[in-house]
């Protein structure tokens, strides 16, 4: 019996390729991709009594996908690491994330601070400046990179917003 080599199944590499390649905008499907979601969080060990809870009372909403985030991280470190990487990026993406110039750290918004960035607000963004499918794939791996927070997009759909206003 030959043996493949490959990464340990708790690998964030593998995590993020296997959900880009289910997301929907990447021609995947949206049920499959939730569901990856919730297996990445119970085999990596996140979100296990929230998987709990789920298998004995049903919820009436379903947490949306969303960017992996460390929980140890620092806000106002990535916040820097984004505006350094917009140059990189540059284009549509540089100039979204260009737009985190004035994102300081605030307690009221401490619950958004705290978690990835997700890909639905992700893709509201990407529509509000016109992203292709592509652009907007791309654009998902950018905020992977980063990783933003949902506070981070937040604050751009905001300046988006107030611009179009």
């Amino acid at each position: 019996m030959t043996r493949t080599p490959t990464l340990p199944i708790t690998d964030n590499s593998m995590w993020r390729r296997l959900l880009s390649r289910a997301h929907p905008d990447a021609g995947g499907d949206h049920e499959l991709f939730i569901w990856a979601g919730v297996v990445r969080d119970l085999v990596c060990g996140q979100g296990l009594s929230r998987q709990r809870d789920n298998l004995t009372e049903t919820r009436s909403y379903e947490e949306p996908a969303r960017v992996p985030y460390p929980p140890e991280s620092d806000f106002a470190a990535l916040t820097a690491r984004a505006l350094t990487m917009a140059e990189q990026a540059g284009g549509v993406h540089g100039a979204l994330l260009e737009m985190l110039v004035y994102c300081y750290p605030l307690a009221r918004l401490a619950h958004e601070q705290e978690r990835g960035a997700s890909y639905k607000r992700l893709a509201a963004a990407g529509h509000m400046v016109g992203m292709s499918m592509s652009e907007r794939s791309r654009w998902y791996r950018v905020a992977e990179s980063v990783p933003l927070a949902d506070r981070h997009v937040g604050h751009i759909l905001s300046r988006l917003n107030s611009r179009a206003a």
